[in-house]
């Protein structure tokens, strides 16, 4: 998945100069280009990140937090938080702004973790313990910031 995410942010970055660099005769057209694909897709990612699931906004770490703490987000680690800020981290990442990844890759390490354990729980309940749900998302918190340096 972090593979996946990485690849297409630096398609995403690559288009963007390419499509500089082909509009070399009009100046003004590439200065226009440079600044316009860029808020293009930093207002999608927003626009969409809004619409789809309100949960995906922010770093993910703070709500993480909370949850391992014990507190009951609704929402929070659901398919369209994931639909979210999978596809809001793409765009924004993808328009050259610098921001971290670090952040958005434990909340979606989270989603992950939290989908394994619902899966499991179906075959094996020794894993339906809540004790055991903690463990796996703080695992999942770890994979998610170690695959941002792999």
């Amino acid at each position: 998945l972090s593979f996946v995410l990485d690849f297409l942010i630096e398609k995403s970055q690559i288009a963007h100069v390419s499509l500089f660099k082909n509009f070399t005769d009009v100046t003004i057209l590439q200065y226009f280009l440079w600044i316009a694909l860029p808020l293009i897709l930093i207002s999608f990612s927003v626009g969409f990140t809004h619409v789809v699931s309100p949960n995906a906004i922010g770093s993910g770490i703070p709500e993480m937090k909370t949850i391992l703490r014990g507190v009951s987000l609704s929402e929070y680690l659901s398919g369209r938080t994931f639909l979210a800020k999978t596809i809001g981290l793409i765009s924004a990442l993808g328009s050259g702004i610098p921001l971290g990844k670090e952040g958005p890759f434990v909340h979606i390490a989270s989603i992950v973790g939290n989908g394994m354990t619902k899966f499991v729980t179906h075959f094996n309940n020794a894993f339906a313990n809540e004790a055991y749900s903690n463990e796996l998302l703080a695992a999942a918190c770890a994979v998610g910031v170690a695959c941002n340096f792999a």
